[in-house]
């Protein structure tokens, strides 16, 4: 089979499953033969080495499988993460949280944050590359992301500024910390969810409670027992009101939410 007859093969496996099936086809087969999109291009009458290889790869494309867990990456901001299944895929929403903490960061001169659900690593690794000076102590509860949060930690060279630590929340953080940042669970557990999240990935880093935003209040009676005087987390886009109300019963200096690109609420930012 020619790379051109691949690609067109598996176009029309993928068509019920993608909302690019060519795109993700070309994609699928760059990664199989370890090569730049724009070589199959150029050699669309070359037969495919080990086409059956490929042909699991879109299979499991096809059964709705995340294509970073696939490839065993993800693309996010300017840095490329190793991902596994167990471990949730950094979304482009969250890098609006990022740009949110780090004019935090950079106006306060805050140099000791941490970050609750490390997950791949992703935000506590931006900022470390953002900010040099700046110390990062972050958490989660599960085994899968620890170890794969190291590995991306180290692969950025940014050991020195971050500590990986097994924690409920930040229930074994016990040094000064400035700020906390979250993108915790914040959907609610019988939100009906597409079949390549709920049936791939970790459904405790999706889901935070009968109404999704248990987690998120917990995260701010914890800061603010603490006494860490910022919170930014990414919460649910039904969830701004539920926020408020919470946040407005206890002493705050200030509160302010974020939209994402589509206009939908998507997080906040409070000073105590």
């Amino acid at each position: 089979m020619t790379i051109l007859q691949a690609i067109k093969w598996a176009k029309i496996e993928l068509n019920k499953s993608c909302e690019r099936p060519l795109f993700e086809a070309q994609l699928l087969l760059a990664y199989h033969l370890d090569c730049e999109r724009i070589y199959l291009h150029t050699h669309e009458n070359k037969a495919v080495e080990n086409i059956q290889a490929y042909q699991k790869l879109i299979q499991r494309r096809a059964n709705h499988e995340p294509f970073e867990y696939i490839v065993g990456k993800a693309d996010f901001y300017d840095i490329s993460l190793k991902v596994t299944s167990g471990v949730l895929i950094p979304r482009p929403e969250t890098e609006l949280l990022i740009d949110h903490v780090a004019k935090i960061i950079e106006q306060k001169n805050i140099k000791q944050i941490a970050e609750i659900g490390i997950g791949s690593g992703a935000i506590s690794i931006v900022l470390a590359r953002k900010f040099p000076h700046l110390q990062i102590i972050a958490t989660d509860i599960c085994d899968t992301p620890l170890e794969v949060s190291q590995e991306n930690i180290k692969s950025y060279r940014v050991e020195s500024q971050i500590v990986v630590r097994k924690s409920n929340l930040i229930n074994a953080v016990s040094e000064p910390i400035e700020l906390v940042v979250s993108n915790p669970p914040y959907i609610a557990n019988d939100f009906p969810l597409e079949s390549n999240v709920v049936d791939y990935e970790p459904r405790e880093a999706l889901f935070g409670g009968n109404r999704g935003d248990e987690l998120l209040k917990q995260i701010i009676d914890d800061v603010k027992a603490k006494n860490i005087r910022y919170l930014a987390c990414e919460m649910g886009y039904d969830q701004k009101d539920s926020i408020e109300a919470y946040l407005n019963q206890i002493e705050i200096k200030y509160l302010r939410f974020y939209t994402d690109l589509a206009g939908f609420d998507r997080g906040f930012v409070v000073e105590f």
